[in-house]
């Protein structure tokens, strides 16, 4: 998915606010927000809003060195996820269909993300998770993923935000000996890390990073160990709108890709209302 025009009142705001925060001298940062926004006019309609934002990140981190931003909300939100994580728990165990219901709740924490939605309040986290066991779901598309994932033997899962990572335990613990964890190589907005995979007790299963850090999987930046398992993983699970944005047309193993269409391009592009519950598939 290529960045258009309707990316630009959100990249607008993400350029002014990484070009703030890349030195406090306000000379410094008109030149860094310059050199940003000439990067946004050569990627404009050629490359994937990930893209974008792996090139920015490589600007940051040039002129503030290895820091995480996003490292207190990320932990914020992960403790928020181990807080619910028994009560949704209980939920799944209850639900007259356990696994929908677990499909259900990890897409639910895609909610939890601080890139598409900057003003995101973690303390109605709840309530929004706890909607989405109400809101309208593909139920066949729900079935076909639980044959996908029995049948099997190597499944790919490529995690997305911290919070919800914790979620998307209820889905990966009962395959856990087929999974694959996939996270980010080097902090990206509040996407999950090997650091933070540890936090929120994703240590079942291996765990591979991209080596880079695109909120979504730049195959261009992405180590070899990632592109390896990508290429043999029976099935690939995506989670977040980052990873379908940057893998949807670029990738050739079956895939599914949950997520919550938060982002006005996005719900466009896929026919979607605000929100709503989204299972897509590709190569299936």
């Amino acid at each position: 998915m290529r960045i258009g025009p309707g990316c630009d009142d959100c990249i607008a705001k993400f350029l002014a606010k990484v070009a703030a925060d890349s030195s406090e001298d306000s000379a410094r940062q008109a030149e860094v927000h310059r050199e940003l926004q000439e990067l946004h006019r050569n990627y404009f309609s050629r490359k994937s809003p990930p893209q974008l934002a792996g090139a920015i990140g490589d600007i940051f981190q040039r002129e503030r060195g290895e820091i995480d931003p996003f490292l207190e909300v990320k932990d914020r939100s992960t403790r928020l996820g181990l807080e619910l994580l028994p009560e949704l728990r209980r939920i799944v165990a209850e639900s007259a269909d356990s696994f929908a219901a677990a499909v259900r709740l990890a897409i639910a924490g895609n909610i939890i993300d601080y890139g598409a939605t900057p003003d995101f309040d973690l303390a109605q986290a709840r309530t929004r998770i706890m909607e989405a066991l109400l809101l309208p779901a593909d139920q066949a598309a729900i079935d076909l993923l639980k044959t996908s994932m029995d049948r099997a033997e190597r499944i790919l899962y490529i995690l997305d935000n911290c919070g919800e990572a914790v979620l998307d335990r209820l889905l990966m613990e009962p395959y856990r000996e087929k999974i694959t964890i996939g996270v980010r190589g080097r902090p990206a907005q509040n996407d999950v890390t090997r650091r933070d995979a540890i936090l929120s007790g994703l240590d079942f299963a291996p765990v591979i990073d991209t080596g880079d850090n695109s909120p979504g999987v730049v195959q261009e930046r992405a180590s070899k160990v990632f592109l390896d398992a990508l290429d043999r993983a029976d099935l690939v699970i995506a989670k977040g709108q980052g990873n379908f944005e940057s893998l949807e047309d670029n990738v050739s193993r079956p895939t599914f890709f949950l997520f919550r269409a938060k982002c006005p391009v996005i719900m466009n592009y896929i026919g979607a209302e605000k929100n709503s519950i989204q299972l897509r598939t590709r190569n299936l």
